[in-house]
């Protein structure tokens, strides 16, 4: 009920903000009014000081809130105070259209698939199934990978991205062939930010993606083997990641889709030493760098940024300039709004019927 994204901590919140002003109002006025004798005179300016430092500081958890909702920055309570542990949190699922192990009508049906992988880490990942799926057959699948941001989970990304809706409605309409898609979380040492790499002599991120996860997807459901059949959507985090991914392996990946993505690789507090000091293994996970030495090779990339994001337009900007004249790489801008799931889940439907039409996603 009290989850950290949960409209019913917004609401308390807000509410608070604008009563506890008001009370201080209505006690000050009736200290005012009174006559009798009361504590020291410095215990009631501290007083006064720490009830209006409490509004403060109550104001400004209302607008955090508002604002972590609306770009995604920390999904639940461990992730905002950077609560560790040896695997990311169970992934659980609500029942509903789109939810539960069961087919709902026009949306597919989700389910909770536990990796265990070859570097010991193990977690959930969630999977899409289309409509009509059914587990016996000999049709398979095209798969579609898609990332969370950092720290964001698959959950979270799943839910604000309305996917099960808008997939099985690019179905459903005929323009995009049926497909599963599968959403592994990124953080698999939290609360360290891998950026997906294989950090010496630490979390085996990229090979978690590219091994470990497709392993265990091709071992329980009906899809297609690593290669042409396969596609990459990632959000933030995630958007750096599949650029790298589909430069770095081609013959595993056919295209990508990057919303609101970087394209150069970073450290900061939040990442440690990924490369171990090493300027070659660096480059290795920088799509900038990748492209410039190899192209494309074969994949295809869709970027998608807004004009007004901070975190990843000049980044796209960079990107777009760095591969202009490349029919294997698009470019969608949009104008206004930043780095949040408002502005970039409009783009969901193009982005799957752009894969659709460059060969993978069905």
């Amino acid at each position: 009920m009290f989850d950290l994204t949960g409209q019913p901590v917004f609401v308390l919140s807000v509410a608070l903000a604008v009563a506890l002003p008001v009370l201080i109002v209505i006690l000050w006025s009736r200290r005012r009014a009174s006559t009798s004798g009361g504590p020291p005179f410095a215990l009631v300016v501290a007083g006064r000081i720490g009830v209006i430092l409490l509004a403060q500081l109550l104001a400004m958890t209302s607008i955090f809130l508002y604002v972590n909702n609306q770009y995604g920055f920390y999904s639940s309570w461990s992730d905002l105070f950077g609560l560790s542990g040896d695997a990311p949190p169970p992934i659980q699922v609500d029942a509903g259209p789109g939810a539960g192990t069961g087919t709902s009508k026009g949306a597919g049906s989700v389910e909770v698939m536990t990796v265990h992988s070859t570097s010991g880490v193990t977690a959930d990942s969630l999977v899409w199934l289309p409509p009509g799926y059914k587990a016996s057959g000999k049709t398979k699948y095209p798969v579609v990978m898609f990332l969370p941001g950092q720290p964001s989970q698959p959950q979270h990304l799943y839910t604000e991205y309305d996917f099960a809706n808008v997939a099985s409605q690019a179905v459903s309409s005929g323009k995009v062939k049926p497909f599963v898609a599968v959403f592994p979380p990124i953080m698999i040492a939290p609360p360290r930010d891998t950026e997906c790499v294989d950090v010496p002599n630490g979390p085996q991120a990229e090979t978690w993606l590219t091994t470990d996860v497709p392993n265990a997807l091709q071992a329980k459901y009906r899809v297609e083997p690593l290669g042409k059949q396969w596609s990459l959507l990632g959000w933030s985090t995630g958007a750096l990641c599949v650029a790298k991914l589909l430069l770095k392996h081609p013959t595993s990946f056919a295209a990508a889709v990057s919303f609101g993505g970087q394209f150069d690789t970073y450290l900061d507090n939040t990442t440690g030493d990924l490369f171990g000091g090493n300027a070659q293994l660096q480059n290795e996970n920088s799509p900038m760098w990748l492209y410039s030495q190899y192209g494309m090779r074969g994949g295809k990339l869709l970027m998608i940024a807004g004009k007004q994001d901070i975190w990843a337009g000049n980044a796209t900007d960079q990107m777009a300039a760095a591969t202009h004249g490349d029919p294997n790489v698009t470019l969608i801008t949009f104008p206004t709004g930043g780095h949040n799931y408002h502005n970039y889940k409009a783009y969901l439907a193009p982005a799957l019927e752009w894969l659709a039409k460059s060969g993978a996603a069905g």
